[in-house]
């Protein structure tokens, strides 16, 4: 890998990193879904009490066994083409992980946010466009009471698709925020 191309990953993973404070990229109509949503009283005939098809009073062998367990439950986030937006279509996928990253079961676990991208565009465009969608979905989830101390950021571009065949449908997969849990 050419020196430049590190320079340039680097600096943009820098320049991206350095916006802590900004506020997530979200549809307009989004931004009040997610006021209505952390508001107590608002929320609370919405709240799931516990995360489907893992009892939180089950005891697991290991910690490995109760993160496969949560993991299951987790939805990767999708996007559009050229976008680090997350639509109002998928925002109760935000709600929904951010609910289960903080059950007790996931309460003590790491979260790496992982942008990926379909293969349209450069290896940087992309790699860039992947750590965007991250820090978008890192920023909601915060805003949904997630501690930012635990989650970290990865881009990995196009370089981890889930679908290779070469049309839009399968694109469209590849457009996506995925979330694994560390000990």
């Amino acid at each position: 890998m050419s020196r430049s191309l590190i320079f340039t990953l680097s600096f943009l993973a820098l320049l991206a990193g350095g916006c802590a404070s900004k506020a997530p990229e979200l549809s307009d109509t989004s931004a009040a879904t997610i006021a209505q949503t952390n508001n107590p009283e608002l929320a609370a005939d919405s709240q799931i009490s516990t995360m489907a098809g893992v009892d939180e009073n089950v005891s697991f062998g290991s910690v490995d066994e109760r993160i496969s367990a949560i993991e299951k439950d987790i939805d990767p986030i999708y996007f559009a083409t050229d976008s680090y937006r997350i639509s109002e279509a998928e925002l109760h996928k935000v709600d929904k992980d951010a609910q289960i990253f903080n059950s007790e079961l996931a309460r003590d676990l790491s979260i790496k946010v992982q942008g990926n991208c379909d293969e349209w565009g450069t290896d940087e465009y992309n790699y860039a466009l992947g750590l965007k969608r991250a820090k978008s979905a890192k920023d909601a989830l915060s805003i949904d009471g997630v501690d930012e101390g635990r989650m970290s950021l990865v881009s990995y571009g196009e370089s981890k698709p889930v679908c290779f065949e070469h049309n839009e449908a399968c694109w469209q997969q590849n457009r996506r925020v995925d979330f694994e849990l560390l000990p």
